[in-house]
Parts: C-alpha cells; sequence; structure tokens
C-alpha cells in the first residue's frame, strides 16, 4: 500500500492534502495583462519576471495605441503607398503591343499619385540580345569560305532565324523551312553560323593573333564531337538499372585488385629492406627479372595478361583481355630497368634527345611494348656508338704508328738533302 500511495502522492499517513489555493501567498501580486499585448505573450510571464517599464509600453498606453505605431512606421516623404492598374509597353516588342498590371504609387497630401520608378519599363533592363554577325556583298565573297551544300541565300535565312530566336538552335531547328535545302540538324546549322561567325571574326581583325583570346577563336565548334556527345548521352540514358549495378560491381572488384596490389608492393619493399640496391636508372628497389615478372603477373593479379615474355620480349594477351594502367606501368618500368644495366644515363640522354625521356601518357599493351622496344633499339645504338668510337680509335693509333715508323725511315735521307 504504501508504494500505492507513493505513486498517487498520498500520504502514509492519511493525512489530508494541504490546498494548493490556501497555500497561495495572500499577498502576492496579481499580473494583470497589458494592453496591446498578446495573450502568448503574457502567458510566458510570472511573480518571477516582473513587467519592467519601458518606452514600448510608454506608447502602447497612448491613445493611438498600436495603429499609431503602425500608421507611424508607414509615413513616407514621397507619400502613402498605393497601388494601380496602368497600362505599360514592353520595349522587346516591336508591334507596339500594350498590356496592363499593378504599378506601385504614391499619393501625397494633395491626392496626386505618382509611380514609385518612372521611365520605361522596369524589366526592360533584362532584355539582351546576341550580337548577330552581318556581312555586306564584299565581305561574303572575301571572307566567308564556300561550303558545299550552303549557298548565301539560305545563309542569310539561317542568320535571321538566329536573330529572331536570339541563337535557340533547338527553337531554329523546329521552325528552319527553306526552300529546296535538305534536313538540316542542330549540329549543321551550330557548325555553319559559328563557323561564318569566326571568319567574319578573323577577317576583319586581320588575323587571328589579335582575337586569340574569343571563344570563337580558341573553342571551335566541333559537329562531330557533338554529336558523339549526345550519342554517349543517348546509350547512358537507355542503360538499365541491372547495367549500372553490373558496372558498379565490376568497379568494386577493379578497386579491390588495385587495393590489394599496392598492399603487396607495399609489403616486397619492406622485405626487400633499406639494404637492397637500387636498379641502375629507377628511384625504388631493385626491379624484378622478367621471369619474376611474368609470375607475379599471372599467379598474384588473376585476370590481367602478361605483357612480356622472359626474354623481355612483348607478349600477345589472351583475347578478350587488356592490359593498361598502373600495373602495366610498373611491369614495363621493372623490364626496362633490367634492360638498361649500365646504359642508363647514357639512355636517358639519347631520349631526351627525341623527347621520349617521359613514360607514355597511355601505358597501353601495345604502347608499353613500343616503349619497351624504342629503348632497345636505343641502347643497341648506343653499342653500335661505342664500339664504333672504339675501332676509330684503334684505327687512329695504328695510322699514327703507322706515320711514325715512315718518318723514322725517311729521316736520314732528308737530312743528308741539306
Amino acid at each position: 500500500m504504501g508504494d500505492v500511495k507513493d505513486i498517487l502522492g498520498v500520504p502514509r499517513d492519511g493525512a489530508p492534502l494541504p490546498d494548493a489555493k490556501k497555500s497561495k501567498k495572500k499577498d502576492e501580486p496579481k499580473l494583470v495583462k497589458p494592453k496591446g499585448m498578446s495573450r502568448e505573450a503574457f502567458a510566458l510571464l510570472s511573480a518571477s519576471h516582473p513587467l519592467m517599464p519601458s518606452q514600448l509600453m510608454g506608447d502602447i498606453r497612448k491613445k493611438e495605441g498600436v495603429a499609431g505605431l503602425k500608421e507611424k512606421a508607414r509615413r513616407d516623404p514621397r507619400g502613402v503607398v498605393t497601388f494601380e492598374w496602368r497600362k505599360f509597353k514592353n520595349p522587346a516588342r516591336g508591334d507596339g503591343l500594350e498590356l496592363e498590371h499593378w504599378v506601385k504609387c504614391f499619393r501625397d497630401a494633395q491626392g496626386r499619385v505618382t509611380p514609385a520608378e518612372s521611365g520605361e519599363y522596369s524589366f526592360a533592363k533584362y532584355n539582351k540580345k546576341p550580337p548577330i554577325p552581318r556581312y555586306n556583298d564584299e565581305e561574303y565573297k572575301a571572307l566567308v569560305k564556300k561550303e558545299p551544300g550552303w549557298s548565301r541565300e539560305e545563309t542569310d535565312y539561317l542568320l535571321d532565324l538566329a536573330q529572331r530566336y536570339e541563337l535557340r538552335f533547338v527553337v531554329i531547328a523546329d521552325r528552319y523551312e527553306f526552300p529546296g535545302a535538305p534536313e538540316r540538324s542542330i549540329e549543321d546549322l551550330k557548325a555553319r553560323y559559328y563557323s561564318v561567325a569566326r571568319q567574319l571574326l578573323v577577317g576583319r581583325e586581320g588575323g587571328p593573333e589579335s582575337v586569340a583570346n574569343n571563344v570563337l577563336v580558341r573553342q571551335p565548334f566541333n559537329a562531330q564531337h557533338e554529336r558523339e556527345r549526345k550519342r554517349g548521352l543517348e546509350l547512358l540514358m537507355q542503360r538499365s538499372r541491372e547495367q549500372d549495378e553490373e558496372e558498379n560491381e565490376v568497379l568494386q572488384q577493379a578497386a579491390q585488385i588495385e587495393a590489394k596490389r599496392r598492399a603487396e608492393a607495399a609489403a616486397r619493399r619492406a622485405a626487400a629492406g633499406p639494404a637492397a640496391a637500387a636498379a641502375p636508372g629507377s628511384s625504388g628497389p631493385a626491379a624484378p627479372s622478367a621471369r619474376e615478372v611474368t609470375e607475379f603477373t599471372n599467379e598474384e593479379q588473376p585476370g590481367v595478361p602478361p605483357l612480356f615474355d622472359e626474354e623481355a620480349q612483348p607478349k600477345e594477351p589472351e583475347k578478350g583481355a587488356v592490359a593498361r594502367g598502373a600495373l602495366a606501368r610498373e611491369l614495363v618500368e621493372a623490364v626496362a630497368a633490367r634492360q638498361q644495366g649500365k646504359a642508363a644515363k647514357a639512355l636517358e640522354g639519347a631520349l631526351a634527345e627525341i623527347k621520349m625521356d617521359q613514360f607514355p601518357r597511355c601505358p597501353t599493351r601495345a604502347v608499353c611494348g613500343a616503349y619497351i622496344s624504342l629503348q632497345r633499339e636505343v641502347i643497341e645504338l648506343l653499342e653500335l656508338k661505342r664500339s664504333v668510337q672504339a675501332k676509330q680509335h684503334l684505327l687512329a693509333g695504328m695510322k699514327r704508328s703507322k706515320r711514325e715508323e715512315d718518318g723514322d725511315d725517311n729521316l736520314a735521307p732528308k737530312r743528308q738533302r741539306k
């Protein structure tokens, strides 16, 4: 029973509860809601937060009350704000069309009404039109290049539509109806328009140097690229959700394989230790042999075909497999470091002369094989040059010895002649 009384708040001894009304202090002042104060704001007040005199409460107690304050805030030197239904003209239209709308105005003490904004239509400042190039007879003959299938009349018609519809080529292609002309796509219309605009711009300036920073010259329109881009977007939009999920799964597997390859490469470098001798011409640890490269490719990286055989010769991968990316570059650098040997510095200088000192940007199997073949041919060329220089030095020494021997034999007769 004691627990039940505790839950209900009843004393255990059965004494009656004290009267909450009688427990209040008789001398506590009662709060009265001031005039002009909302009920919600007055409910936040209590005896511990008494009302403090303020300028706002003094204004509220005045005769005009809150209405007087609002009227005071609305005062404006131009008059009272009002709205009128007035006519207006849009300067963007050339037909003189008049429409009507509500206009903000001010009414002064005499009752005169004046609009808040005088002058033309307020939204006329947004009427921006792109400049459309035009040409005369002389410029068309001298500057505009003749394109097959495009006549001057059709070019003029295209420029008129471009000016009328402000380069909205989707609308231009929809409204394009030139008699006798074949069906023109949006890319065809863009290519012709931007070609004429670029030719006029360059011809009027006397050359492309002075307008090299213009977007028409710096980034000329490529119709074929635009068609391929739209075709790619169409193929992308036609993909199903299952195809997207399959592609995401393949990308996740590729990321896992790449992370595993990096971890294994880091483990091999850590196992080699700092005492391992670096391979000539490379900044990392000693490069593995061609057999190690092939075994690493076949065993530790499933699905990635080998690039080279044990003799460092390019090897054809399996059908349907493509080797490229960071793994291909690592394998090629290992094979290249192995075949360089002592000719690393000489090879680097020779490749710099032919501007091939940097690794190819696209490390596909064919590119990597060509790069290895190029290095091998350069090394063979350097060895041939050294061999030729050695033989030339040997031949020069033999000739010098021969001249010295001939000089000793002819020395006595020359002295007797003197």
